[in-house]
């Protein structure tokens, strides 16, 4: 039996009787996108097929993490970005200035390749569907119950949240920075939120439609209330004792009233150049994209290869 059947067996064993059974993977565009991020959504496409092949109904969904700040100036960027870092990716101008975004500009041409390895899937991006309010209800539950929250993270942590913590943090309508404010208070009955930022400005304001974000271990479990995730594959370094997946499960189920998705871990895959082998990373550069893969081979050759070998890794030589 093919794992992706067995996996599917195994999903409609522990959740029931299902109306719909929801597949979701999501990738960060903080750079170049590759074929180790193209396992996770090959994977959930095996993953969505196996579950057809039993009977059920299923939905294939990607959410594009769009509204994630940029980190920092990457390799592949002019000096001139470090004025963006800390922006969400969907406010940042493109780089090459053709696309809307710096977002759309790294997540465009990856999912246009899907087209070419028979992937659909219902498509989200995280900054419109914080814009469109779909996270409001998910962001006053974790403001409500922040103390809570951090006590969950702070069971898996070595050093503890300051007391202060909110799960939270506001787009700046000075700078339009999202990592460098800091949520100082929440005013439950007006469910409003006071903030500073590091640019010296300070304001009062109501934390929706876009104007805040969930931290990722808060957003991840969120995430699967809303869209209702039935089972997501995930690299292993959200799937480790501990990770982000240990921590959602608790959050999902304690604080947002949800069955955590059943996970599928999916091993990396390396970059071969000479003698040395690195993990693929978007953000320093070191990619092999799928539209470079199939400038030199045929799609069903890494579908095979990526449904072959799910927990293995996988080297790509590259001269």
């Amino acid at each position: 039996m093919h794992w992706a059947d067995a996996t599917a067996r195994r999903v409609i064993k522990r959740r029931g009787d299902l109306e719909r059974y929801v597949v979701a993977s999501g990738i960060t565009p903080s750079g170049h996108i590759h074929i180790g991020n193209a396992r996770e959504v090959i994977t959930a496409d095996a993953i969505y097929r196996g579950l057809l092949n039993q009977g059920v109904e299923g939905e294939l969904i990607f959410i594009g993490d769009t509204y994630d700040p940029l980190r920092k100036v990457y390799p592949f960027l002019p000096e001139s970005y470090e004025r963006y870092v800390g922006m969400p990716l969907s406010e940042i101008p493109c780089p090459e200035g053709c696309c809307e975004s710096y977002a759309q500009h790294f997540l465009r041409p990856f999912l246009e390749s899907l087209d070419d390895l028979g992937i659909e899937m219902s498509i989200y991006y995280a900054d419109r569907c914080y814009k469109e309010g779909v996270y409001d209800n998910a962001i006053v539950t974790a403001l409500e119950k922040r103390e809570r929250i951090k006590e969950i993270l702070n069971y898996y942590r070595s050093d503890p949240l300051p007391e202060d913590w909110y799960p939270l943090s506001v787009v700046c309508e000075n700078c339009g920075k999202l990592s460098t404010t800091k949520v100082i208070d929440y005013n439950r009955e007006e469910k409003v939120v006071e903030y500073i930022c590091s640019c010296g400005y300070r304001n009062t304001v109501e934390p929706f439609r876009g104007r805040a974000k969930l931290p990722w271990r808060v957003d991840w479990p969120g995430r699967w209330s809303i869209f209702k995730v039935t089972v997501e594959p995930m690299g292993k370094d959200h799937g480790t004792s501990g990770g982000s997946y240990d921590t959602g499960a608790r959050i999902a189920r304690e604080i947002y009233n949800y069955q955590p998705p059943e996970k599928v871990i999916y091993e990396w895959i390396q970059l071969k150049v000479g003698k040395r082998a690195v993990p693929m990373s978007s953000s320093s550069g070191v990619v092999f994209a799928v539209k470079d893969w199939l400038s030199i081979c045929h799609p069903e050759v890494l579908r095979y290869l990526l449904f072959l070998l799910l927990l293995f890794l996988l080297l790509v030589f590259f001269s």
